[in-house]
């Protein structure tokens, strides 16, 4: 009796264990047409990159041929530089442009060429960050409408860039200091920072005083903003850093004082 027993369970440890309701082929076959899907992804990503590369370079090439002779080598190495996967800083193919016609001040590697000869024009080296700081706040009028005598305040800051004494192609830069209700005064420390990206040479710093009173939700930028108001920074490769410099900006009904400094990314 024991012998048959013992015979059919040495049998059974023998067979491979099958989980119920898995069939190895069938999960053999998954793996396989999963793999094949995520190749073929991966594949046409590959594809739209490398027609974007060609279209970069040809565009380049196109537009930088009548200003330096070895335009084709400069725009592939400025291009893998810095519009590449691998580069650390990502530039606009108009940026990569501008820097490749520029032959006194960026190199055919793409580095930039420090020079005191002239300092007229001194492009960022590399990306920095700009610091503003709101430290005080007063309403100068008595009311600020019909239904409001003390106001509610948004400060808020845009920074313009240029290449060249030119707009660059990057929108203002935008960030908020201070949004509150019922407050005709204010003062402490506010602060904001904003990225500068590396090519532009020159900045203006706009205040924008808005008081939610007065205005809706929705509005325009430029037609709240004063440009005579806007600071202008140039030549910013060669601003010290932290160095903060002390504003006063005066609105039709609050006034302000700020302060900014530019500083290097760690």
């Amino acid at each position: 009796m024991l012998k048959f027993v013992t015979i059919p369970l040495l049998a059974l440890a023998t067979l491979p264990f099958v989980a119920c309701g898995d069939n190895p082929i069938e999960v053999e076959d998954k793996k396989q047409a999963e793999y094949s899907v995520n190749l073929e992804a991966q594949t046409a990503l590959d594809s739209l990159e490398s027609r974007r590369e060609r279209i970069d370079n040809y565009t380049c090439y196109e537009q930088t041929k009548r200003y330096t002779d070895n335009y084709k080598k400069r725009c592939d190495r400025f291009i893998e530089k810095f519009r590449g996967n691998s580069a650390d800083t990502v530039l606009s193919l108009a940026t990569v442009i501008k820097m490749v016609k520029n032959e006194d001040d960026y190199n055919d590697k793409g580095n930039y060429i420090a020079t005191n000869d002239d300092p007229a024009i001194n492009y960022l080296q590399e990306n920095k960050m700009l610091s503003i700081t709101l430290v005080n706040y007063r309403q100068t009028v008595d009311s600020i409408s019909k239904d409001e005598k003390t106001g509610d305040p948004e400060i808020r800051f845009l920074v313009k860039s240029y290449i060249d004494s030119e707009p660059s192609e990057y929108d203002p830069f935008s960030a908020t200091v201070l949004d509150t209700v019922d407050v005709d005064k204010w003062s402490g420390e506010k602060k904001v920072t904003i990225q500068l990206p590396r090519g532009i040479d020159a900045i203006e710093i706009c205040p924008v005083l808005r008081d939610k009173n007065e205005h809706d939700d929705y509005y325009d930028d430029e037609d709240l903003l004063n440009d005579s108001d806007c600071i202008p920074v140039k030549n910013l490769g060669w601003v010290a850093e932290n160095n903060p410099k002390l504003n006063t900006t005066t609105g039709e009904k609050a006034r302000i004082i700020w302060e900014w400094f530019l500083y290097s990314i760690e």
